[in-house]
């Protein structure tokens, strides 16, 4: 084998160098490609099919079976009633009312006595008032904040989102119209007389207390012929006879239920009507619907509202039919159910509850089957949970979270 020893490497010469080729360097393409326009339309339609068909699904989508995830034992009367409540549950019957977490941890509670309990909400304010009795007591999140007590029986009552308290009160053939603020300082005070007027039956406040809403009823030789009455406690309000901004007479109607939902709009329940009012001074009207059949139960929320009314099939069987309307007036679906139910209402989360018992059915705004199972224990509330698939059940021994699949 031959040893190779370096002793000085080449170099290159001048000369050398001047006769050396230049390198060709590949030129790059500048980057200037645009893609058409066609497929940024493209990518465009199939994000919203993507959208729509996710859509689709979930509306369409049916479950068959659940999981209990957790459970929280309990033990409460047969006469309790349940409502959901700033994050949290409320509880309350005779003997009083609590305000705990769905584990049931106490948050807060209150005893009192009374024989037909009541609740309503707004905001972060709850109050309790006894049907026909003269206590209203006043709550927060945080708890017990004051006591109304009255010397006529109170007929109906609302609160606002400040704490401001309306209160309806009759005795004898008078109706006495008052509001409080939280603190107990009396801020609106009348009277109604029946040959004025009539007898209101309900009341409605508005979320700031501006504006308040009586329904009242007169029956003349056995016709009924019922009135709703605005009230406005603004400026412009007060420009106006006795605050009233409008009123509204219908002939042979009963108008038990009125309410003000979303940005303060008012709505009324009649047997055969709905009245969808704008929410403007004088309170016109917005939407009129006439209802063929007598309405069994009505349901609403702060976005929809509908009712259950019976129908008859063309083979004469009868069968409960559910109509879904916006806010607006407009009606969004229509569905025959064949199931009963003794209890309707429109969650939170824009599902539609039937109850029965130790029974349940959740249908969507669109009128489809979302989820129906009977229960070993009778179930007294559903309330949503923080997915679509998660629910509250308020059995009668204990609370469960269970996820549907």
């Amino acid at each position: 084998m031959e040893d190779f020893k370096i002793i000085r490497l080449p170099e290159s010469t001048e000369e050398d160098e001047q006769q050396e080729e230049p390198i060709l360097k590949r030129r790059e393409p500048e980057d200037d490609y645009t893609p058409p326009k066609k497929r940024y339309m493209f990518i465009i339609v199939l994000v919203i099919l993507c959208i729509a068909a996710f859509i689709v699904i979930k509306i369409i989508s049916t479950y068959t079976d659940y999981e209990e995830i957790k459970t929280w034992d309990r033990a409460d009367t047969g006469e309790s009633v349940y409502k959901s409540f700033q994050g949290n549950l409320l509880k309350y019957s005779g003997d009083g009312i609590f305000y705990t977490a769905y584990d049931g941890s106490l948050i807060w509670n209150y005893t009192y006595d009374m024989t037909n309990p009541s609740v309503d909400t707004s905001g972060s304010y709850v109050i309790a008032y006894d049907k026909k009795g003269t206590e209203v007591d006043i709550f927060s999140t945080k708890g017990f904040i004051n006591q109304l007590s009255t010397n006529t029986p109170v007929i109906d009552a609302r609160v606002a989102s400040q704490g401001t308290v309306a209160l309806l009160l009759q005795e004898n053939n008078t109706t006495y119209i008052q509001m409080y603020d939280k603190g107990g300082t009396l801020l609106v005070s009348g009277e109604i007389h029946p040959e004025n007027r009539g007898f209101p039956i309900s009341i409605a406040l508005s979320s700031d207390a501006k504006r308040l809403l009586l329904s009242v009823i007169n029956v003349n030789e056995g016709d009924i012929t019922s009135e709703l009455v605005f009230y406005d406690f603004t400026d412009a309000g007060k420009e106006e006879v006795d605050n009233i901004v409008a009123t509204y007479t219908y002939i042979g109607a009963l108008i038990p239920k009125i309410e003000f939902v979303n940005k303060d709009k008012a709505i009324a329940f009649a047997d055969k009507k709905i009245i969808v009012f704008n929410n403007n001074l004088h309170a016109t009207v917005a939407k009129e619907i006439t209802v063929p059949e007598e309405m069994k139960s009505i349901f609403y929320n702060d976005t929809h509202f509908g009712y259950i009314c019976e129908k008859a099939l063309d083979d004469g069987t009868v069968v409960n039919q559910m109509n879904v309307y916006n806010l607006y007036g407009l009606k969004t679906s229509s569905k025959e159910l064949t199931e009963s139910y003794s209890d309707v209402v429109l969650l939170d989360n824009n599902e539609i509850l039937f109850s029965d018992g130790n029974s349940i059915s959740l249908y969507n705004l669109q009128g489809f089957e979302k989820f129906t199972n009977t229960f070993e224990e009778k179930i007294y509330a559903v309330i949503p949970g923080a997915t679509s698939r998660r629910y509250y059940l308020i059995e009668e021994s204990k609370t469960a979270e269970i996820g549907l699949k």
